[in-house]
């Protein structure tokens, strides 16, 4: 049985392969919308929790959205 692991990206090319701003990406990983590890002083980036938080959005933000507007 073949182990599979993540892809990881370091954060500059992980902006560079979104198109996101590197502070953004830094921005979701202290937030913790997207998975990554630490690495002595270097921080990877998993791709795929990146791409899926590109693909879906930020639910929270679309929660409190929907709240607000039930409010009014």
């Amino acid at each position: 049985m073949a182990m599979e692991f993540p892809t990881m990206s370091s954060i500059t090319n992980a902006a560079k392969a979104s198109g996101l701003a590197v502070y953004r990406v830094r921005q979701l990983c202290k937030e913790g919308r997207i998975k990554f590890i630490c690495c002595g002083r270097r921080t990877l980036v998993n791709m795929e929790s990146l791409a899926a938080y590109l693909n879906e959005g930020d639910i929270s933000m679309a929660d409190a959205s929907e709240e607000n507007a039930d409010e009014k």
